[in-house]
């Protein structure tokens, strides 16, 4: 891993370092422009070679090949008619960036004005402040690259008919220069062969700037140890002063070999000025022969408009190439930024509706102090409608519920004689119970008080003993009959010893339900 200020200086090399090339590059493409348009404008080389005045010049020749196998006018419409598909594509694709950033920020101001403070996250205005940034250096950029485009359109659409000639065979290109009678001087004179050797001197240089520019590019140094070693003696990395050193050390050569290459063209320009004047005077002039210069001229800036505009087109169209995988990579970081900050809405949201949910719904309001101001007793009535209710006792239901009668002790029969003469000393005058009264109740309070019971004649005296069957887990299920069926004889008497005060045995009891 490389420490961080080993990075950062590391990117301010490189930046000094790409500066230094690209102002070296820019000053021979100067030169190179300068000298084309020095010599278009003297109709150079086409003059010297044009001694016949009815043949094309070498030159042109040359031109017309070179524009030809280049692919002439159809590349330069395909390249052009492709440029706003590239254009239009990086503009869908930044401005699809834009709207994700801007939804998903219209959807924060949204919740932040529904929830207020309990909204408690960095908005999404400030977190987006660099990536608009950047974004909006792209969309500068796009500008920018329009407005080339148009420039690159109009020039060619003002060569574009020249170029054309140029691209036709080689009879057509000559029918449509002009042909001429130079003046028979001109053939093998001194002047004619100095123009010819200073032509081909600043041919030389224009090939020497052409192999600086690929070494300029082609070089290349690792700055790293050199950084990390200054980091490690001095605990600290002067930038500036390391990066100017070492670039005028790799490049110093480079850069004076330009210089000199820059100077050398100039000498040669001013020279061929002077020779091309000697030249143009001993020229006869007349009407055919301005005729046949002015064609070659511009058949000369239509070869450079071409190569010119070719370049720039294919430059162009690497430019949208590379800037649309930029725009590829912003747009993937603001669809991750943008994901994350829906991921952490949804889980904000869940909490802040969890929270909502365990607050009370309707809290209690405080009674105004001109309600309890008033008659005590409404203040009484009021603090007793707000007490807590008291729960009833648990017995409060059960006492409600009915209780059984008491049970009457059983009578007490010292034997079966007296029981017999007891029922015997009965009075007659007692009526039936079917007669609908009531007996009277016997008054002997010392005797349990029973049941009448009827003494007509067959009744097996006194009363009918019932048998009572002790208690045992099954009574139910083994109780005797209690009454005789019609016809049989009553049930003997029970068979249970008498016992002192209690003749028969007690019947189990049943709490009640």
């Amino acid at each position: 891993m490389v420490p961080l200020t080993v990075q950062q200086a590391l990117s301010g090399y490189n930046q000094r370092k790409a500066l230094l090339i690209n102002s070296l590059i820019g000053q021979m493409k100067e030169a190179t422009n300068v000298s084309n348009g020095v010599l278009a404008s003297l109709n150079l080389p086409a003059a010297v070679e044009d001694v016949s005045g009815d043949s094309i010049p070498q030159s042109i020749l040359e031109k017309s090949k070179s524009v030809i196998q280049q692919g002439g006018v159809q590349t330069i419409d395909q390249l052009i008619k492709d440029l706003p598909e590239l254009l239009q594509r990086n503009r869908e694709i930044l401005e699809e960036s834009f709207k994700m950033l801007a939804e998903e920020e219209a959807t924060d101001n949204e919740l932040k004005t529904k929830f207020k403070e309990r909204w408690q996250r960095t908005p999404s205005s400030e977190l987006y402040k660099s990536l608009r940034s950047e974004g909006d250096k792209c969309r500068a950029m796009l500008d920018q690259a329009v407005h080339a485009d148009k420039t690159v359109k109009d020039r060619y659409a003002a060569a574009r008919n020249t170029i054309a000639l140029l691209c036709k065979p080689e009879a057509e290109l000559s029918a449509a220069i002009p042909s001429a009678n130079p003046a028979k001087t001109l053939q093998g004179s001194e002047v004619v062969t100095v123009l010819k050797t200073l032509l081909a001197q600043l041919d030389e240089v224009k090939k020497e700037r052409e192999a600086l520019e690929k070494e300029l590019k082609s070089i290349s140094f690792d700055m790293t140890s050199k950084f990390l070693t200054a980091l490690a003696q001095d605990g600290v990395i002067n930038e500036e002063a390391i990066s100017v050193s070492e670039l005028d050390r790799i490049y110093g050569s480079h850069t004076q070999n330009v210089q000199a290459n820059l100077k050398k063209q100039e000498e040669l320009l001013n020279n061929i000025r002077v020779s091309y004047e000697d030249f143009s005077k001993m020229k006869q002039s007349n009407t055919e022969t301005n005729q046949r210069e002015e064609v070659l001229k511009n058949l000369a800036v239509a070869h450079d408009s071409f190569v010119e505009l070719l370049a720039n087109l294919k430059e162009g169209t690497k430019f949208y190439n590379d800037l649309v995988e930029i725009i590829l990579r912003y747009q993937n970081r603001c669809s991750d930024i943008v994901f994350a900050r829906k991921t952490e809405r949804e889980e904000l949201l869940k909490d802040l509706q969890q929270s909502i949910a365990r607050e009370p719904s309707a809290p209690s309001l405080a009674v105004p102090a001109y309600q309890t101001a008033g008659v005590g007793s409404v203040s009484a009535a009021s603090d007793a409608s707000h007490a807590a209710p008291t729960p009833a006792p648990r017995t409060a239901f059960g006492a409600t519920k009915s209780q059984p009668p008491a049970r009457p002790p059983p009578p007490v029969l010292p034997s079966t004689s007296a029981s017999t003469a007891a029922v015997n000393s009965v009075p007659t005058n007692v009526p039936c119970a079917s007669s609908g009264a009531t007996p009277a109740a016997a008054t002997n309070s010392s005797q349990a008080q029973g049941p009448p019971y009827p003494t007509y004649p067959g009744y097996p005296g006194g009363y009918m003993q019932m048998p009572m069957p002790v208690y045992h887990p099954y009574v139910y299920s083994n109780m005797p009959y209690m009454y005789p069926p019609p016809g049989q004889a009553p049930f003997p008497a029970s068979q249970h010893p008498p016992q002192a005060g209690y003749p028969f045995p007690q019947q189990p009891y049943y709490p009640p339900q």
